[in-house]
């Protein structure tokens, strides 16, 4: 984007309602909730915002307590408002928003250059349920020394704990890049830069319908745990470099202020084109499971 190191600051998202330094243009790729007593929103007006990648939580009270306090009327003058889910997206617009999808900025890591010649398998913060179905021959090899549980018992997060959240994630983010042939996980967070950095990943969650989870439609399957008697275990890396390419021109024009919206319409289009093609994911895994009971009907009857 053409801007100098030295022009760019580092805001704390659970300090942007108090925030009281330099007057800035703050990129608000985020998930918002209210938390431990916190909740980071509205923004000071030290802030100029550009929603790209927006996440309303529907934990707690957060959608009641941002509607209550009529946060969304402090949005208006941002429009277009870009989502990081449909979901957020949706409820935006019933408030009478003008919002659009933009995923999330996660998704346009570069992909990695060269794959591991003798890569592990990660298993990352699988739900307990998952964890339960997955074969013994996977739990005895996998690689399950990494967790995205980290600091839980620090909220709201301090200008400490931010950057060593960020060092954390660097660390984390190298090992994948590195070492990784397979990642299997029930983490949204685990699964979006995978996916980027070109990782073969197997989601898999019991609540599949949650509403984070649909920035995954029409680029990874979401797998229920009942899913995993059937499941190959070999998936190969997913192309998004056309989606990635879209996040970031839309990214930069919103950023600019530039007043032409193609770059957003095109992002519409790919992601919409996404969203279809995960409805055709679905029909094809009841596809693939008819043609796994059809496989195990003859065994049943002897």
């Amino acid at each position: 984007m053409g801007v100098k190191s030295d022009n760019l600051l580092l805001v704390n998202r659970d300090d942007i309602s108090t925030y009281s330094g330099e007057p800035c243009c703050l990129v608000m790729q985020a998930w918002f909730g209210h938390c431990a007593d916190t909740f980071p929103l509205p923004w000071s007006d030290n802030i100029e915002p550009v929603f790209i990648g927006f996440h309303l939580s529907m934990l707690n009270d957060t959608r009641e307590k941002f509607t209550a306090e009529k946060i969304y009327l402090k949005m208006k003058p941002f429009e277009p408002i870009g989502c990081r889910d449909r979901n957020t997206m949706r409820f935006l617009q019933k408030l009478g928003l003008k919002a659009y999808f933009s995923g999330c900025m996660t998704l346009t890591f570069d992909t990695r250059t060269k794959t591991p010649k003798n890569g592990k398998v990660f298993v990352v913060d699988l739900t307990k349920k998952a964890m339960k179905k997955l074969p013994q021959k996977i739990k005895d090899t996998a690689d399950m020394s990494i967790t995205h549980f980290y600091y839980w018992n620090q909220y709201p997060v301090s200008w400490e704990g931010a950057m060593e959240f960020e060092r954390q994630a660097r660390r984390i983010l190298d090992r994948y890049r590195d070492e990784a042939a397979l990642v299997i996980t029930s983490r949204l967070h685990v699964a979006m830069p995978c996916v980027a950095l070109g990782i073969p990943v197997v989601f898999i969650h019991e609540d599949g319908d949650n509403e984070r989870f649909d920035v995954l439609h029409g680029i990874l399957p979401i797998y229920h745990p009942k899913d995993m008697v059937w499941l190959g275990w070999n998936p190969k890396a997913v192309n998004i470099d056309k989606l990635k390419s879209a996040i970031i021109k839309n990214a930069i024009d919103r950023i600019s202020q530039n007043i032409d919206m193609s770059s957003m319409q095109e992002l519409e289009r790919i992601t919409d084109e996404l969203e279809r093609n995960s409805k055709k994911t679905i029909i094809d895994k009841i596809a693939i499971l008819c043609k796994y009971f059809s496989k195990m009907m003859p065994l049943l009857r002897r």
